[in-house]
């Protein structure tokens, strides 16, 4: 290598490479406030495999709970197995850093010199490192609320698993601490993989028994939009088996990258208050943006995207809902839908917070830009909205003057 890597990511090379992962010999790792990144240190041609991680090293429930029994005891399988993902694996990952000297840490515990190549706290920046003046400043997003909500939802797991820490090793559980969690959990949020990936078809794509867990290595690589890369997997010759320890899982660039570039992954297409929340960082006209709405006392959650994509649903939804008869909707139930979204949308955007003060010192310059691209895609998707509601207001008024009927309306 050209470049001295940080003692850290030359660790995690040797660690990975030792249990039967791979980092490409022309990726260095380097060092920056928010972690590693893989750089090119010489041109790296198209479909070239970057990085590859044993399954026997990912960070999932069947190793979180083999090593959590190994060091409770076998009598505690069946309280852990009513156990969410996260806690079992935040839990995992806690046990490593309530060690006073890592010389003591169990074998059964595998993943220091991992956890060791991560971005120390004060460089985590999902909305959970906000500090309250940065996550006021986000007020009325849905970011505001859905952060306030999964720190709720985290603390009451964190709870659970300290008192039960307790009553097998009250010294564990008081180095257990809320830090500890919050630090696991936002690893986990800002790392994890679906668990779908760990199979011979290899997807991306969640299903409902699927969970996020944990690949070491392969998540050195960051996002870029678009990136075509490929995941597959290696199982050994003879092996019939659809989860085998021996097996690795690789990421495929298939792209040229030339020499002191960046070498990138592909997280699929995630709008900004997904990026934000688990992930602490956005992307500038973001494209892939959206904004749920729900109407009140409906089940229905409709994701509205740039160029008001996907409204049609929530459009037929009020139309439904104020016409006497659903099926025959006319233009005065139109009317009626089109003035009742345009009010939604309307309240949308007076809820919206301002941009903050360029020179305002209570928001760091990295969350202030986080916010600054979340309320870009917010405003334009309810622009789209607002003409599109205003269109079929216009095509409802022509509708009745077809019928011979002018309608008159108040200047409000």
């Amino acid at each position: 290598m050209s470049t001295m890597e940080p003692s850290s990511a030359a660790e995690l090379r040797r660690w990975l490479t030792t249990y039967g992962g791979f980092i490409h010999p022309s990726v260095s790792l380097s060092q920056d406030k928010f972690g590693l990144s893989a750089i090119a240190q010489d041109t790296i041609d198209a479909d070239t495999t970057i990085v590859s991680c044993p399954f026997s090293l990912a960070i999932d429930v069947e190793c979180s709970l083999h090593a959590l029994t190994a060091l409770f005891g076998e009598s505690t399988l069946v309280d852990l197995q009513s156990w969410s993902e996260r806690q079992l694996i935040c839990t995992y990952l806690c046990l490593h850093w309530i060690f006073p000297d890592s010389s003591q840490i169990p074998n059964v515990l595998r993943h220091l010199p991992y956890l060791k190549s991560l971005p120390p706290p004060d460089a985590l920046l999902t909305p959970l490192q906000f500090t309250p003046s940065e996550l006021e400043a986000f007020r009325g997003t849905n970011i505001y609320g859905a952060t306030r909500d999964r720190r709720e939802n985290w603390n009451v797991e964190w709870n659970t698993c300290r008192t039960f820490i307790h009553a097998v090793n009250s010294d564990w559980a008081e180095r257990y601490t809320w830090d500890k969690y919050l630090k696991a959990s936002t690893y986990l949020s800002t790392r994890a993989f679906p668990s779908t990936l760990l199979s011979r078809s290899p997807t991306l794509q969640t299903t409902s028994s699927s969970y996020p867990f944990m690949l070491p290595g392969v998540d050195i690589l960051n996002h870029s939009r678009g990136q075509p890369v490929s995941w597959c997997t290696s199982y050994p010759e003879g092996s019939t088996k659809e989860r085998d320890e021996s097996a690795t899982i690789s990421i495929i660039s298939h792209t040229t990258t030339p020499l002191g570039e960046e070498v990138f992954n592909n997280y699929g297409l995630k709008a900004n208050d997904e990026l934000i929340l688990g992930y602490g960082f956005s992307l500038p006209q973001n494209p892939d943006d959206k904004i749920t709405l729900q109407l009140g006392g409906s089940s229905n959650k409709w994701a509205i995207g740039r160029l008001a994509s996907g409204a049609e649903g929530l459009w037929n939804e009020v139309r439904r809902l104020v016409a006497e008869t659903p099926d025959e909707i006319g233009y005065e139930d139109d009317l009626e839908a089109a003035q009742l979204l345009l009010e939604m949308v309307q309240k949308k955007c007076d809820l919206l917070p301002d941009p903050p003060d360029e020179n305002d010192a209570a928001i760091r310059p990295a969350v202030r830009l986080m916010l600054k691209h979340y309320l870009e895609g917010q405003r334009d998707i309810l622009t789209s909205l607002k003409m599109h509601f205003e269109e079929r207001q216009e095509a409802a008024i022509t509708a009745a003057r077809d019928e011979g009927i002018e309608l008159v309306f108040d200047e409000e």
